[in-house]
């Protein structure tokens, strides 16, 4: 088991350059169907999801499978999506099993991070609590 791998889009692979020592297995664009095959055994997996397909009526049952994938893991933190339907959806399977949640303020574009070094200190603050 690796010590942390964070799995997901396009912002899983920014806070990925970011944070140092994790193994990365992310793309620009996936939904979160395509993400559940991402899914490393970690002792910490960090997961961004739900912003490509936040419309997916399958998004929430997409999200419970990434997390059950991650069953392994000691803490499963999930970024949310800047996107508010999805970021619910997130929240949600997140109270379900316990697991963090870390926020970020959109840039223009209303789906990235303004700033992917203030989300990577979000992520490695939730690691560490």
């Amino acid at each position: 088991m690796i010590d942390c791998a964070i799995v997901g889009d396009s912002i899983a692979l920014g806070v990925g350059t970011e944070l140092q020592g994790c193994i990365v297995n992310a793309a620009p664009g996936v939904p979160s169907a395509d993400i559940i095959g991402r899914v490393e055994d970690a002792a910490v997996v960090v997961v961004s999801a739900g912003s490509n397909d936040w419309r997916n009526p399958q998004l929430e049952e997409n999200l419970v499978t990434i997390r059950e994938r991650a069953h392994g893991a000691k803490s499963v933190i999930w970024i949310a999506p800047a996107n508010p339907k999805a970021a619910e959806a997130v929240k949600r399977v997140a109270r379900r099993y316990g697991d963090k949640v870390v926020s970020f303020k959109p840039r223009a574009d209303h789906v990235h991070p303004a700033n992917y070094g203030a989300l990577a200190f979000s992520v490695f603050a939730a690691m560490s609590s």
